[in-house]
């Protein structure tokens, strides 16, 4: 469901497209009737409304203030791509032109090992693979998002914008119109990647109902609101699962310190954990201590990859890929 804020977002941008002689015009040559003014009064068609200023969806003539496309495109590194992800970097990221290069976009965001396909699902064409979805006014360049499409999820790897469009909100625009291809082709989840309820720049994500975040430890899904905001407010670290552990056995010792959600943040140890702190775990593996020493929650240990069949592996190396079967898993020890 789209905010009121998240319709402005698309409104807004979809009259700056359209221009205001195109929409007066346009609203003599294609009255609508007034079931369809009482349905736009009354509901938000977001995929109508995501595609509605894109110029193969505008009626014509007259033409629109702005030739708005949107295309879905391999992942191939292009200096039109590299142009705008070099300005992104730049003035958003704040990163030196030194510290941007061509070679790191490649490695970055193109050419993904993601191989590319069709399937059919409910009577839906959907692509799999890695793709570069762009944005283009006027055939310029504008915004790009960078999508693995995956069975059952669209993942957003990756956004980008010129600076000269900062002020109209395209992270929003963007993460609408990836909801929508989602829901379009029956993809079924939207996936917005990692969140950081801490940072601002990612604390937008948890404004998108209905919105789930994944237990690192019991990779449970659970609803980001209630409990697990709360918890999240106040803890850098929150799994749901093991707030219930602690209340579990705090009643199981008669102690009720931290039975409650808001007191258990303050009396966790993390003592299971052998290095709980981020500075502590680099330390360690700076040290030789493997990843898999860690107990990273969401990490697999040894023992539960060696419980899966690993199947074939595509494995690249010095420009060549080959597909491997994977019989045996195999871990060496780390040299300092």
């Amino acid at each position: 469901m789209a905010s009121i804020d998240q319709r402005q977002v698309v409104n807004r941008w979809n009259n700056y497209v359209l221009g205001d002689e195109y929409s007066k015009e346009a609203a003599k040559l294609y009255p609508k009737s007034k079931a369809d003014k009482a349905k736009q009064r009354n509901a938000f068609d977001l995929p109508r409304a995501v595609h509605g200023s894109e110029y193969a969806n505008v009626k014509r003539p007259p033409e629109p203030a702005h030739r708005f496309e949107v295309t879905l495109e391999e992942d191939k590194f292009t200096k039109e791509k590299y142009e705008l992800f070099h300005n992104y970097q730049q003035h958003v990221h704040h990163e030196k032109p030194s510290e941007i290069s061509q070679s790191g976009f490649k490695r970055f965001l193109c050419d993904s090992p993601l191989r590319r396909g069709t399937v059919q699902v409910n009577g839906k064409t959907q692509q799999l693979g890695s793709y570069h979805q762009c944005y283009r006014l006027d055939g310029r360049l504008i915004a790009m998002g960078i999508l693995d499409l995956l069975p059952h999820c669209v993942s957003g790897v990756y956004f980008l914008y010129h600076s000269d469009f900062e002020k109209w909100s395209f992270g929003k625009l963007s993460a609408l119109r990836e909801a929508t291809l989602a829901l379009e082709s029956d993809y079924q989840y939207y996936y917005m990647g990692f969140y950081i309820h801490s940072c601002a720049k990612m604390k937008y994500k948890g404004e998108y109902r209905p919105q789930y975040v994944l237990d690192p430890e019991s990779l449970d899904w659970n609803p980001l609101e209630g409990e697990l905001r709360a918890l999240l407010d106040k803890k850098r670290y929150v799994s749901l699962s093991r707030e219930r552990r602690l209340r579990e056995a705090a009643k199981e010792s008669g102690c009720d310190a931290v039975v409650s959600t808001e007191d258990s943040a303050d009396h966790d140890s993390y003592s299971d954990f052998p290095f709980p702190t981020a500075k502590e775990a680099s330390d360690a593996v700076s040290a030789g201590v493997s990843l898999f020493d860690l107990k990273v929650p969401g990490v697999m240990t040894e023992e539960e990859i060696e419980q899966h069949s690993l199947g074939k592996q595509r494995i690249s190396g010095r420009g060549q890929i080959f597909v491997a079967e994977v019989s045996r898993f195999v871990v060496r020890p780390s040299h300092a």
